[in-house]
């Protein structure tokens, strides 16, 4: 009988440990969706209660960060930043063409090989700065019927949607009077029109924040209105119960604080000032997570916090260590780095990257450091935040002592800065190749949009699965871009492009050329194509 009732017993002990990670597998089955929406530009002062109300009511059920700072002072960088958890000094990515390295085990592929669909949805992400990221790219579908299709399924989902109508050039959704002078009139023309204006090229007068800031504000109102709608799906959906949804930005947006409008890929004089980096986030957890989160976090986080944070409320490891932390548990001191180049997207020289700017803030105290690689220190500015929000009184002669202690936590970051080199394909096995032939286009053309096929795809004749180099030239004069993209097989697919982005971002550039070379072969091109482009 005794040892019946220990048997027994012992038969209970183990189904009940059996029946808990029974339970906890349940509960980790249960995995939640993840939506990262970034807007573009939008400064931290860009989302209030005046411009964006709906966002501002949605905020009341979730987490408002208030000493939020990016990573970078442009897009592709940040972004890389908040995918990965990886500071900019650490993944590398400083312009266009360039890529992480594929062989990187990124969050975003631990999460695709544990059942999560990792999606974006936007023709732009297929550009090279987002391969390796772990990043499947479906262009061609709005954002809300994506959700909607993926909710009926039972895997979860991690999708990262990116905002991007609030870049320059401002649409005139303000009510701003067209100024009397002809001087003012074509500045304001520019940044209507112009998705880009680098510093020199347009010698504002401050009295222009007077229509800048209410053209830029608008495109906020028009982001709310968006924002708003995809709410009301987003909780009708049920999406609201079983999603970690986080509400960011790139970057901020510099309005003549130094004389320019934009960011690094448009002025060209990239910088960490806080108009630039200090920046929005929302968090809204689903209630089972967290029933009663804080409504309102004061400690300093960044973009480095994100992916950690995800990863903490899905209760998964990082394949790789990561620079952040969870946001939701972060101390009140705590420092912060970033490293910027000075034009972005738009260097000239893409795979000649030797100009930066680093930061660091402790406290209400911040460095910045302007240096040439390799760590080259060229001047360094000291600014107190609590006394001069707007980093305009330099201390660092002043403060000799402080700028020394702050440049030995910033240094071991500058000399490890990463440069992550474009996708080039220098490889070749001495054997002379004919160069490939366009399909589309089959020559130089002048192209609006309706003569678009969508989607949009590149073709062309030659071995299969062989690597090609494709450079191009786009634009003239201050808005002149050129580089290389690397491309594997007969086709290089931009997905569907609506009118409104081939308007707002294409036509301005006025003629792009192309030409085709199979990798390896520097001296085997396609001729010269020139594509005008019109609306």
């Amino acid at each position: 009988m005794y040892r019946r009732s220990v048997f027994i017993s012992l038969a209970l002990i183990a189904l009940s440990a059996g029946l808990a990670v029974a339970l906890w597998e349940m509960h980790r089955a249960a995995r939640y969706h993840v939506v990262v929406l970034t807007v573009e530009s939008a400064r931290y002062a860009a989302f209030s209660t005046e411009t964006t109300p709906n966002l501002w009511r949605a905020a009341e059920q979730g987490t408002r960060f208030t000493r939020h700072r990016a990573a970078s002072a442009w897009t592709g960088a940040n972004i890389v930043s908040i995918l990965t958890g990886l500071s900019a000094f650490r993944h590398g990515i400083h312009s266009r063409d360039s890529s992480i390295p594929a062989a990187w085990d990124t969050p975003l592929d631990q999460l695709a090989e544990a059942g999560w669909r990792v999606a974006g949805i936007q023709p732009f992400m297929l550009i090279d700065g987002f391969r390796n990221l772990g990043l499947e790219v479906e262009p061609g579908t709005a954002m809300i019927p994506w959700l909607a299709a993926e909710a009926r399924t039972s895997r979860p989902l991690f999708l990262w949607y990116h905002y991007l109508e609030t870049h320059l050039p401002y649409e005139p959704f303000a009510d701003v009077a067209t100024p009397g002078d002809a001087a003012t009139a074509a500045r304001m023309t520019i940044v209507q029109e112009s998705p880009a204006i680098p510093h020199d090229s347009v010698a504002f007068s401050p009295e222009d924040i007077r229509w800048i800031e209410p053209l830029y504000r608008a495109q906020f109102k028009t982001f709310d209105t968006w924002f708003g709608e995809f709410w009301t799906f987003f909780n009708a959906s049920g999406l609201r119960d079983r999603t970690i949804l986080i509400v960011t930005t790139d970057h901020g947006e510099e309005l003549l604080e130094r004389g320019s409008v934009g960011h690094a890929s448009t002025t060209r004089t990239g910088h960490l000032h806080d108009e630039i980096t200090h920046v929005p986030l929302f968090v809204w957890l689903p209630p089972s997570v967290s029933p009663d989160p804080p409504r309102v976090i004061d400690a300093p986080t960044s973009h480095l916090d994100i992916m950690p944070t995800i990863l903490a409320r899905l209760q998964r490891d990082s394949p790789m260590p990561l620079d952040g932390g969870d946001m939701f548990s972060l101390p009140e001191k705590r420092a912060w780095n970033a490293v910027t180049s000075r034009a972005g997207f738009a260097e000239p020289d893409p795979d000649r990257v030797t100009r930066f700017v680093a930061a660091r803030v402790e406290g209400d105290w911040k460095l910045h450091v302007d240096f040439e690689t390799p760590a080259t220190i060229i001047r360094t500015s000291l600014y107190d935040l609590s006394n001069d929000p707007g980093e305009r009184n330099d201390l660092a002669a002043a403060e000799p002592g402080r700028v020394r202690d702050m440049m030995q936590s910033l240094m071991p970051d500058i000399v490890a800065l990463r440069i992550a080199r474009t996708n080039k394909s220098n490889t070749t096995d001495g054997t002379a190749i004919e160069p490939p032939q366009w399909i589309f286009p089959p020559s130089s053309a002048s192209v609006s949009y309706t003569d678009l096929p969508s989607p949009l795809q590149l073709r062309w004749r030659g071995p299969e699965n062989a690597d090609y180099r494709m450079q191009y030239r786009a634009g003239e004069g201050a808005l002149a871009l050129e580089g290389e993209i690397a491309v594997t097989g007969l086709t290089h697919d931009f997905g569907p492009i609506s009118r409104e982005y081939w308007n707002r971002y294409i036509v301005p550039y006025g003629v792009f050329r192309l030409r085709l070379g199979p990798a390896g072969q520097g001296d085997v091109w396609t001729p010269w194509l020139t594509i005008r482009v019109r609306e």
